[in-house]
């Protein structure tokens, strides 16, 4: 069923366009009766559109994307300067089978020409209007009146449709700077993956290289010190027992003495190996109580040391980890501060536990220390092995004002529920 008669002109007044020949030798005046609204005089004579299908020309916009585009924002100029040249109505067909109607618009000016597009290129002859819609459509560009509000409305559509756009491209702006930000994030995650996993594999390769040198240090020091001693004891046994058969039985017993003595020297130097190992009332006791035997026997008692607070109790690599650079603390102050007073302050901190070594010695420079590889090597150590526990270590010193070394890890007891129930009961009866 076909729409009435203004539907149809409105459809057909929404395909049609403006044409206007910039004309250097005219210039537009309300006196002169030239058309209000004509371009620059001040232009070239070349004929341009100044509204329609541009701004949405249903049937024809989309070939300006096309093969076709050019075509068709220029296929009227030749009709246009006929009708101009002419002063009369002429049609025409486009290279897409659109048909097209031009007129002077207003009327009787040979500066403005109206064009109709009739039809689509898909339908032909099928599409096209009534008469009378398109003799509707023709009077209303031919009138002043009507052809200012025709245009007005063009751009306000041209506008609606431009802000759309704008709008549209706003938004694919934003999501296109979304995406940036996403893959800029995405890259710095991956290379903090790359990171962590090269930190992993350098971390891999020290466990190694440490496990390993810890286990030919045990190895040495069983075979130049207990292994020795026991090898001494076995041969003063073998002389005992050469002299109770021999003509001298009486020297048997200073052959058993000496034995005696290599084998408790023996049973010496293997506790002293085992407490390197594991230090002694570590495991047992804690890490307060581990530190003070370690305190007591390898500090000098011209030292006076002080041991103040307190930390949970935690599995035993973390406990093992925190004395060994506690200890080489203690014994860098010893060896090189000369003290008088060590003070040795444990507490515990938002999840971490910190280990703090305060002596009165002599000071140093930490950097100068780092230099001299004899000397900076059991602060590297300490760092290092810190570095592992996902902590760090502080050294603060000056030459004669005294050091003081801060040891801070990630710090948590163990899980009461992994305990035995025996564990916790024992801890329950604790004052």
């Amino acid at each position: 069923m076909r729409q009435g008669p203004e539907p149809d002109t409105n459809r057909v007044l929404a395909g049609a366009e403006r044409w206007v020949r910039l004309n250097r030798a005219s210039v537009p005046t309300a006196a002169s009766g030239t058309w209000p609204g004509q371009p620059d005089p001040a232009a070239d004579g070349s004929l341009v559109m100044v509204a329609g299908w541009e701004d949405g020309h249903p049937a024809c916009a989309p070939f300006v994307a096309s093969d076709g585009g050019q075509v068709c924002r220029s296929c009227p100029t030749s009709l246009v300067a006929e009708v101009m040249r002419s002063g009369r109505a002429e049609a025409d067909r486009c290279p897409y089978g659109i048909r097209l109607l031009a007129f002077p618009a207003p009327a009787g000016s040979r500066d403005s020409v109206g064009v109709l597009r009739l039809g689509t290129p898909e339908s032909g002859e099928a599409d096209l209007p009534p008469g009378r819609a398109v003799l509707d459509a023709a009077r209303r560009l031919r009138t002043p009146e009507d052809l200012l509000a025709w245009e007005a409305d063009q751009r306000t559509r041209g506008a609606e449709r431009r802000r759309t756009a704008a709008a549209a491209l706003a938004q694919m702006i934003a999501t296109t700077e979304e995406f940036h930000r996403l893959y800029t994030a995405a890259d710095r995650d991956r290379a903090s993956v790359e990171s962590s996993m090269s930190r992993l594999d350098t971390l891999a390769r020290e466990t190694l290289r440490e496990s390993e040198e810890a286990r030919v240090a045990v190895a040495h020091a069983l075979h130049d010190t207990a292994g020795q001693s026991a090898v001494a004891a076995h041969r003063f046994l073998e002389a005992a027992r050469a002299s109770l058969g021999g003509p001298r039985p009486e020297s048997a017993a200073r052959h058993l003495d000496a034995a005696q003595e290599r084998m408790l020297a023996a049973i010496k130097e293997i506790r002293t190996v085992l407490n390197n190992l594991v230090p002694p009332g570590l495991e047992e006791l804690g890490l307060v109580e581990a530190l003070k035997i370690h305190i007591r026997d390898t500090v000098p008692a011209t030292v006076a040391v002080d041991v103040n607070g307190q930390l949970p109790r935690a599995e035993y690599w973390l406990e093992a980890g925190l004395f060994s650079m506690a200890a080489e603390a203690i014994s860098n102050a010893v060896r090189h501060g000369r003290p008088s007073r060590i003070r040795i302050d444990l507490r515990a901190s938002h999840g971490r536990g910190i280990i703090t070594v305060t002596d009165d010695g002599v000071g140093f420079d930490p950097a100068a220390a780092h230099r001299r590889t004899s000397e900076g090597m059991g602060l590297i150590g300490m760092q290092r092995r810190a570095g592992w526990l996902g902590g760090r270590v502080d050294v603060v010193s000056r030459q004669g004002t005294g050091t003081t070394i801060s040891i801070t890890v990630p710090f948590e007891g163990p899980d009461p529920a992994s305990e035995p129930d025996e564990s916790r009961a024992e801890k329950a009866r604790e004052p």
